[in-house]
């Protein structure tokens, strides 16, 4: 099932971020949660991240993962780990760094910025979240499933 959600500023992201953590919550389930997000540059995908850690309680800090790959992040109930992918040329490089630790984590939640990037080696994803940017009214489009 494909839920859109249109959204008109950061808040808003936030908060459609933040009801996806919820819906994982009430999973309450101990295995490991994929989470794919695609969309241009400057769509929204590290701000509903941001949302999706407020869902988690988690009040810190978030930043994009661009340079470091993954930001991980401690929450009272999951450990979150936020991967960006747009500096990944070649899937084995996922391979290289451990990527099946990060996804095989229980009680975890595994954020993923640009997967087309690594898809030879991710698994298929549990939510997978597309974000469009409409210039014409400034206004994103969030495609959940």
């Amino acid at each position: 099932m494909t839920k859109i959600i249109e959204t008109s500023n950061e808040n808003e992201t936030m908060a459609a971020g933040e009801d996806l953590a919820i819906e994982i919550l009430n999973l309450k389930s101990d295995k490991s949660v994929v989470v794919f997000l695609e969309g241009e540059l400057g769509a929204g995908k590290t701000t509903f991240t941001k949302g999706m850690l407020k869902g988690f309680d988690y009040n810190e800090l978030v930043k994009s993962p661009t340079y470091n790959l993954v930001e991980i992040h401690q929450t009272k109930t999951h450990r979150i780990f936020h991967f960006d992918l747009y500096r990944i040329s070649e899937p084995i490089e996922l391979e290289e760094i451990g990527i099946d630790e990060y996804l095989n984590e229980l009680k975890s939640v595994t954020i993923i910025e640009w997967p087309k990037n690594g898809e030879a080696v991710l698994p298929s994803p549990d939510f997978h979240v597309h974000i469009s940017y409409k210039a014409s009214n400034s206004k994103r489009e969030l495609q959940i499933s």
